[in-house]
């Protein structure tokens, strides 16, 4: 397979990087791409550069490196939507609409758009692991325009007769920038970087809550299988199938980092942020895909830390 991942960061170099290792060809496409980060995670992958909302600079890109399939990661949130909320959800939606624009008129047989967790309705308080026909809403600017390209992109690919689906992620930590956001997983790699630099690690229970983390390796391993398999349904959760709780943070990265100073704050500093107090339901990706994951929050964040050691940030 020839496949374009848009958005050079956590999701999309971790998925390249195993698109690779698998005997395909992955083309990672960024707007501003951290060049140092690409090569330390996805090693020397094609890159073009480029707007997902520029129609013309997709198609040709699609053109020249015949892709088949498209994997669409590159998304605004937290900070670099909400200061400009009109101009950010016109970049998330007219994005997803020109990728899947470029998408039909270059013949690619396959899209596959990266969602969120969040997207759920968690003000029902779901009682057992929530199902990709769980109710959605989204009340903030991000999670409204994910719902917005969800359904947008649906009737696209079911007009154009695009093989398509949904990836619903849980909460992701692993080696990133964070240069579009995401509070959690930013918080992560702050701790373990103050871990390792042999600075006291201060987790604020605002934002490592409780929650469903999954490591970055678990997520690319999925989304690499729906761009290999069938695709039985729209939607597909991926997830860890853990439950997290700070504690649970706090001592991963104890052993990871031994001597590692880490304290739990008595109160939030920041949020209350997400609290998810259910996972995703696994079992339709399970059983289509033959995704599993293989990181517990121990396991993910003591690799965490050997990549962070590796790239020269202990």
């Amino acid at each position: 397979m020839n496949v374009l991942v848009t958005g050079a960061g956590l999701v999309g170099c971790n998925v390249a990087r195993l698109l690779a290792g698998r005997g395909h060809r992955a083309i990672l496409f960024d707007r501003s791409p951290n060049r140092a980060y690409i090569a330390s995670v996805a090693g020397d992958c094609p890159l073009a550069v480029g707007d997902v909302q520029d129609l013309s600079a997709l198609i040709e890109t699609m053109q020249n490196e015949k892709v088949d399939t498209v994997v669409h990661t590159a998304y605004l949130i937290g900070d670099s939507l909400s200061q400009r909320p009109y101009a950010g959800v016109r970049a998330n939606v007219d994005g997803c609409l020109a990728l899947i624009e470029a998408a039909r008129l270059t013949g690619v047989r396959r899209f596959l758009f990266g969602s969120t967790m969040g997207v759920y309705n968690w003000d029902l308080g779901p009682k057992a692991p929530l199902t990709e026909d769980f109710p959605l809403a989204g009340e903030i600017f991000y999670l409204a325009s994910k719902i917005a390209a969800e359904h947008l992109l649906v009737a696209f690919a079911k007009e154009y007769k695009i093989e398509f689906a949904i990836l619903r992620f849980a909460q992701i930590y692993g080696h990133g920038h964070y240069l579009g956001g995401d509070f959690a997983g930013m918080a992560m790699h702050q701790a373990l970087a103050a871990g390792l630099a042999g600075k006291p690690v201060r987790l604020d229970p605002g934002i490592i809550t409780l929650n469903d983390y999954v490591y970055a390796k678990d997520v690319a391993q999925g989304v690499v299988l729906a761009c290999e398999k069938p695709l039985k349904h729209a939607a597909y959760n991926l997830g860890s199938g853990i439950l997290g709780r700070p504690e649970d943070v706090s001592a991963a990265i104890s052993r990871a980092i031994p001597g590692a100073r880490v304290e739990i704050l008595d109160k939030p500093v920041i949020g209350p942020y997400w609290r998810h107090e259910q996972i995703l339901d696994l079992t339709r990706a399970r059983q289509d895909l033959g995704y599993s994951p293989a990181f517990d929050v121990a396991k993910g964040v003591a690799d965490f830390a050997g990549d962070l050691r590796r790239a020269g940030q202990a």
